[in-house]
């Protein structure tokens, strides 16, 4: 008899792409198969999210090699500058001006420069005193969670910090917001931080923009727990996702999911989905550009 060989797929997933693919198929397509990004770069609120992770990363791998207070500030202030000038695709920050523009309701709508590098010096301030010790700065793990005959999946992960409490060894991931929201368990990021850390709990270090709050409200640890039953279940459903985007690969066809267009500020590609579909590729070249192929060692926040 003879014995038929089936080819293994292996598959690498980041919480990036497994939220995607649970929001929307075409999305997924468009973002991670075509690269596509608007033409007018990244949103402030993420341009933003990454300057801050920038100083809290430089402070942080200070302190790592032994160097704190001033001395780790000075540090990150430098490299700071570096991030300012240069951006996350090296042509400058794109969508943050220098100073915090409101909207006409007074409403924070832009974060400025300016205001990431005064809210990370309160931060500094508020935290002088604490215990932390960093084990591991912008660290990229990956881990096979899952193997068959046929699905070898891998998970991949850049974790903020990975942190000696004094309470215990636990994941950290900085988290940059403008209102005070619930910090859900139910979060693909913090489960597969758990996992590859083989941790069961993961903290949520919260950064708020609100410059009328306190520090105390400004700046908050959220510790989220998760029982081993828990993990086990995710990774259940990543492999299901998994096997369902080697699916949507084989048969290169990727439905849109109509729940997800009104999500948050709309999806950024509605307005593709929305034009007749001789016109999407008339569409997608007005208001995209096609960018670098997404690498979790870049990080997203």
């Amino acid at each position: 008899m003879t014995e038929i060989l089936i080819k293994k797929k292996n598959v690498i997933m980041d919480s990036q792409i497994l939220s995607t693919l649970q929001a929307c198929e075409r999305l997924t397509d468009f973002r991670f198969n075509h690269n596509l990004q608007p033409i007018t770069g990244k949103g402030n609120s993420l341009e933003a999210g990454w300057l801050m992770h920038k100083y809290l990363e430089a402070y942080y791998r200070s302190i790592k090699e032994g160097i704190r207070g001033q001395g780790a500030i000075d540090k990150a202030m430098a490299k700071g500058e570096i991030a300012i000038r240069e951006g996350m695709d090296g042509n400058g920050l794109e969508n943050t001006p220098v100073e915090n523009e409101k909207h006409p309701n007074g409403q924070l709508s832009r974060v400025g420069s300016a205001y990431v590098i005064d809210t990370f010096l309160q931060y500094c301030q508020f935290y002088k005193n604490e215990s932390w010790t960093p084990l591991e700065v912008e660290k990229v793990l990956n881990k096979v969670i899952y193997e068959d005959d046929t699905l070898r999946l891998m998970w991949k992960g850049k974790l903020d910090l990975i942190t000696d409490t004094n309470q215990g060894i636990y994941p950290s991931d900085h988290k940059t917001m403008k209102q005070n929201r619930e910090t859900l368990t139910l979060n693909n990021q913090f489960m597969g931080q758990c996992v590859l850390t083989e941790a069961r709990a993961v903290i949520i270090n919260k950064v708020g923009w609100q410059s009328s709050l306190k520090a105390e409200e400004k700046f908050k640890r959220v510790i989220l727990s998760y029982s081993t039953a828990r993990l086990i279940e995710w990774m259940d459903i990543a492999v299901y996702y998994a096997n369902y985007l080697v699916s949507l690969n084989e048969q290169d066809y990727w439905p849109p999911r109509f729940t997800h267009c009104d999500k948050f500020a709309g999806c950024i590609f509605r307005g593709v989905c929305e034009s007749d579909p001789n016109m999407r590729n008339e569409e997608i070249n007005l208001h995209f550009k096609v960018c670098e192929p997404w690498d979790v060692s870049d990080g997203e926040d």
